[in-house]
């Protein structure tokens, strides 16, 4: 298939992720037997909305599926909703920052999948969130290109060993056929690639997993010049290897069509990726460096692995006995686990899912687990303000990107956003 063929092939896809699937349900439902989920994954969309097809006739269960994606920002769209009157019964909060917006509307929740998982979101003794998912990401690459280029990814365990790979592959891309050594955007709408997750390195590489002393630096408005410096060099790093096009106006469906053929031997991406990766049908073994961000002094050797959402509950709902059933089902049924794994391409936060991911880099990251490699803490990012990351912090880095600003203007502009924390907190 071209490379034509493939992009409109996924444009369609993405296109579709905007529409709601099922028929319509005011919300907060008022029936018993109906209600409407609102996601923000585009990429599990068609998964999700079968399944909830198949389970809602088993089950006399009216389920609608939404799904915000693209230019749609879900934490505005559930504001408008609610405001509206027509909150959904069911919605995606990403940690405490989501949590702290909508506390005053969520219930808690029961259930013996709770027994089930280390990754459920609590407040207290209470359990408010429904993990969606384990996610994971580091810099995804091709193996089969670094097999060709002679470089072995376990030996890219530093910052030089990192750098000194990039510019081997920026002097070979002809030879490769590469176009970009890294696949990276920072263009308005894609802020989140770098404003949410690649910062969340600055919040907790290097530290135990559940360590959040840096995160409370920044909460506390604070910036640590020496850590924020060797970030700094890393963000450089990827940006002085991407193409300068895709990394100032591409999007992420521009990062995913040059993986996927091909031409870009790193991904700034995580695993959430793989159905989009499977539709363009890449078909090389894939897997996930650590973001090599601590500088010369100390290497990175884990990834980022969380549970990054959770599916929470609106108190208004009438059809509380049918959500807790729908979460009961997808963790304890052959069908959920099914859908979770299989058809949604995801990794389970489940201790009793017996299902293994096939997609690449879910099984990756599901052998690291297993392996109990060292895992770094992937909810640093949402414990910051709502939209933080990609509203105030995105911006910069595009700024950066755009070459409006050197290296020492991007630390200071950080850190001025940084500053400004305890204020948008509300402290």
């Amino acid at each position: 298939m071209s490379l034509l063929s493939k992009f409109s092939k996924l444009a369609l896809v993405m296109a579709a992720s905007s529409l709601v699937v099922t028929p319509s349900v005011s919300a907060a439902s008022k029936d018993a037997n109906a209600f409407t989920l609102y996601s923000n994954k585009s990429e599990t969309q068609e998964a999700l909305t079968n399944y909830a097809k198949t389970w809602g006739e088993a089950n006399d269960v009216n389920v609608t599926i939404k799904v915000c994606s693209g230019s749609c920002t879900l934490g505005d769209q559930l504001k408008s909703d609610f405001t509206a009157g027509d909150g959904p019964d069911v919605f995606v909060i990403e940690g405490q920052g989501g949590y702290d917006i909508w506390a005053d509307k969520l219930a808690p929740l029961e259930g013996d999948w709770i027994d089930q998982t280390e990754f459920e979101f609590k407040q207290g003794e209470e359990v408010y969130g429904f993990p969606v998912s384990v996610e994971g990401y580091g810099l995804a690459y091709n193996a089969a290109l670094l097999e060709k280029a002679g470089i072995d990814p376990e030996s890219l365990n530093s910052f030089e060993a990192v750098k000194a790979a990039f510019e081997d592959l920026e002097k070979r891309k002809e030879e490769l056929g590469l176009t970009t050594v890294v696949a990276n955007a920072t263009k308005e709408g894609e802020t989140w690639i770098m404003g949410n997750h690649d910062f969340n390195a600055y919040l907790g590489g290097g530290l135990e997993n559940g360590d959040r002393s840096i995160t409370e630096q920044v909460l506390a408005g604070e910036a640590d010049k020496d850590r924020m410096a060797k970030y700094a060099d890393w963000v450089e790093l990827l940006f002085q290897h991407t193409d300068p096009q895709m990394l100032t106006v591409g999007t992420q469906e521009d990062m995913d069509i040059a993986f996927a053929s091909g031409q870009a031997a790193f991904l700034h991406q995580g695993n959430w990726k793989d159905p989009n990766l499977q539709e363009l049908e890449a078909d090389f073994e894939m897997g996930f460096i650590p973001y090599q961000t601590l500088g010369a002094e100390e290497n990175a050797d884990a990834l980022f692995i969380g549970a990054p959402s959770y599916y929470v509950v609106n108190k208004e709902t009438a059809a509380m006995d049918a959500i807790n059933k729908f979460f009961s089902d997808m963790v304890n049924t052959p069908e959920g686990q099914d859908f979770i794994v299989n058809q949604a391409n995801m990794i389970s936060a489940f201790t009793t899912t017996e299902e293994t991911p096939e997609a690449p880099m879910s099984a990756f990251l599901a052998e690291w687990v297993a392996d109990e490699k060292p895992v770094y803490s992937f909810d640093n990012t949402y414990f910051m303000p709502d939209g933080f990351g990609m509203n105030n912090l995105g911006p910069v880095y595009g700024q950066f990107a755009q070459g409006n600003i050197d290296k020492a203007e991007f630390i200071e502009l950080i850190s001025a956003e940084i500053a400004k924390v305890p204020e948008l907190a509300g402290q």
